[in-house]
């Protein structure tokens, strides 16, 4: 996911994060009947729109004369914009000439919008397209309860230009039980684990990003920083930070929610599950944050610090917390370090790109049930794919008024404007979206290349059903909150500190936990 998507990455996402994984779960029949029978319905609709159109079969084009007008309904986790409708308007323009329609995008307040998308379920109010994740508005739990149409049909008929952009492999991760419930999102879907480096102290220390090939390799480094910028953090870490989610795939190992104890190393083939909190891996890590902390690397009130934004912003962090990087982090992430010039941000790579079911459905699109037109919904977001102009508006608002243009691709906001979203992570082809920044790379190749790099999880589309554990995990995750802060900010001594959690896991039902997620996977492996 792209990570300035990490607005994502605050303790409220994080902690809506580690629930809506929790609480996921693959669906039963009942369920998964209701669900069949709303797409049904979406179908029936979808062949009608169809015979009034004469396209070529399967190209995606549409004859907007054959169809009558429809007013899409979208809703999206975002600010709100004095401008939006005003955008919106310019948006309806393109979409009623090419698929007569237009648009009615509902931004939702970051903090409500599960809430008010659990209220538009239950009402059956009218909706087209939703955004939905495993971290808010959560895909699993809305699949299980029949609000999302199955589109497993409807996306090669009206979504080819989607199909073209979104790797092969990708889809098995959004299936539910070999059906398709939304699209996804077209960004760097693997997740690459590292940091960002302020340039400015590794020159005036002798270092170059590129010596740093593991987290040890950093500690030579943040001595001199600390001795030698007494007003600087030399790294960036706080109580609840998703170390896994970001760092995870660099030890090696693929976790599945950060309260669940349960994960599986990377490259082991029988795919068993283990606690993490007993691999040597995540054991080592953990010693060296403690080792960090005695040394002053890791801020003193690192457990309890709740916002690291405003200094991140006066530039106070010589070293970012663990992060994604991809080929935009470094240019969107510059403000956090004290200027804005991407060009003194450097971005270190811990592992290659790892793809999982977690990174790829944490930014999907699904089309609700109570859609009156699915098709034309599909069609809309096809153009999304295919239509630049149309994404860039939604991102960026309108030229001349909420930007300028300095090269083809290349845009400057405009200072006190009504509208600028940038949020192309969560909606459409990312790699359609202008840059904003010189120091931005292309998209194209940069983004399909990031893609097709990526090491696939042997996993791929397994989600854990927690129904029989319930108990059990709620327990454990009680247990990793006690711990959890101390131990990844260094202030407590793994050595001791380890035993005494494991044993408060195992006495929560850790060993039932484990066993239940096991059965689960081989299951799922038995039936591929």
């Amino acid at each position: 996911m792209r990570r300035r998507g990490f607005k994502f990455v605050t303790a409220t996402l994080t902690a809506v994060l580690s629930v809506s994984m929790l609480l996921s779960g693959c669906g039963n029949s009942n369920t998964e009947n209701e669900a069949n029978s709303s797409a049904n319905t979406g179908n029936t609709k979808a062949e009608n729109t169809a015979a009034a159109n004469n396209a070529a079969e399967n190209t995606g084009a549409t004859d907007a004369s054959k169809l009558d007008p429809y007013e899409i309904t979208w809703y999206l986790p975002q600010s709100v914009f004095p401008d939006a409708k005003l955008v919106q308007d310019e948006m309806s323009k393109i979409t009623q000439e090419k698929i007569n329609a237009t648009l009615n995008i509902q931004l939702v307040d970051w903090g409500t919008y599960d809430q008010k998308m659990q209220a538009i379920a239950a009402s059956g109010e009218k909706a087209d397209l939703i955004f939905t994740s495993n971290w808010t508005n959560d895909y699993l739990q809305n699949v299980n309860k029949g609000a999302f149409l199955d589109i497993t049909d409807l996306l090669p008929q009206y979504g080819p230009d989607i199909l073209k952009q979104v790797p092969e492999a990708a889809w098995d991760a959004a299936k539910v039980k070999g059906k398709l419930y939304a699209i996804i999102n077209t960004q760097v879907l693997a997740r690459t684990p590292g940091v960002l480096i302020n340039k400015t102290f590794l020159d005036k220390y002798g270092f170059t990003a590129d010596q740093f090939k593991t987290l040890q390799d950093f500690t030579p480094f943040f001595e001199k920083v600390k001795a030698g910028e007494p007003d600087k953090f030399p790294f960036s870490l706080k109580g609840d930070t998703d170390v896994m989610g970001n760092y995870g795939s660099a030890l090696g190992i693929e976790y599945f929610s950060q309260k669940n104890p349960g994960v599986v190393y990377i490259n082991d083939d029988s795919t068993k599950v283990v606690n993490l909190y007993e691999t040597p891996e995540f054991t080592n890590f953990l010693k060296l944050m403690h080792e960090w902390f005695d040394k002053g690397i890791i801020r003193k009130d690192a457990s309890t610090l709740k916002d690291t934004n405003s200094d991140e912003l006066a530039g106070k962090y010589v070293t970012s917390t663990f992060t994604v990087i991809n080929p935009d982090t470094a240019a969107n992430q510059a403000a956090k370090f004290g200027g804005g010039d991407a060009a003194n941000v450097a971005a270190v790579e811990f592992s290659k790109p790892y793809m999982s079911t977690g990174s790829i459905i944490a930014t999907m699109t699904a089309i609700s049930r109570t859609s009156k037109d699915p098709a034309r919904a599909m069609m809309f977001y096809n153009l999304l794919y295919s239509d630049p102009q149309l994404f860039n508006l939604m991102s960026f608002g309108i030229e001349g008024k909420h930007y300028t243009k300095v090269e083809d691709d290349l845009i400057q906001k405009i200072d006190n404007t009504g509208y600028w979203m940038d949020s192309g992570w969560e909606y459409g082809n990312m790699f359609n979206s202008y840059r904003t920044s010189p120091t931005q790379p292309k998209w194209f190749p940069a983004g399909p290349d990031k893609n097709a790099a990526a090491i696939p999880s042997k996993l791929l589309g397994f989600s854990f059903d927690p129904s029989n554990v319930k108990s059990e995990l709620a327990q454990t995750a009680s247990v990793v909150d006690e711990f959890y802060a101390g131990l990844i900010t260094g202030i407590a001594d793994p050595d001791t500190t380890l035993t005494k959690m494991n044993e408060k896991l195992k006495k929560a039902g850790l060993d039932k936990i484990l066993a239940e997620m096991q059965t689960q996977i081989d299951a799922w492996k038995a039936s591929k």
